[in-house]
């Protein structure tokens, strides 16, 4: 029962010292959040992985909430996480350097024209 509750508790720490700092604009924070947000979410993601396989519920006053929905819950949760903070910069970095790969490729074939226009130039001289 503790893993699950560890990790909705740091979820819900995470959730509120993300909004804090946006609202109070508190751009160290916020920044650190945005760069360094995949590692808690790898974090929340190795204890979510202990909860499903201790078979770990959560119970609150007595209630218990069905199993299944918590671990789908919880596991849309690290997956928004995992989207919002790892694989979203990795496709923007991919488009990035897709980019920048298509200028260098437009450079190298500028450069073996000036080279062959070069050599015309050298075979044609002697």
């Amino acid at each position: 029962m503790i893993y699950l509750n560890i990790f909705w508790a740091l979820l819900g720490l995470f959730v509120v010292i993300y909004y804090a700092s946006k609202l109070f604009k508190i751009s160290k924070v916020a920044s650190f959040i945005d760069e360094k947000g995949e590692l808690f979410f790898i974090l929340m993601g190795s204890l979510l992985i202990i909860a499903i396989v201790t078979n770990d519920p959560i119970t609150i006053a007595g209630f218990r909430f069905p199993v299944e929905l918590e671990w789908l819950v919880s596991l849309m949760a690290v997956g928004f996480g995992s989207w919002r903070y790892y694989l979203n910069p990795l496709k923007k970095k991919v488009y990035e350097m897709d980019r920048e790969i298509g200028e260098v490729r437009t450079h190298v074939l500028g450069m073996k024209e000036d080279v062959n226009l070069i050599k015309k130039k050298i075979l044609n001289s002697k």
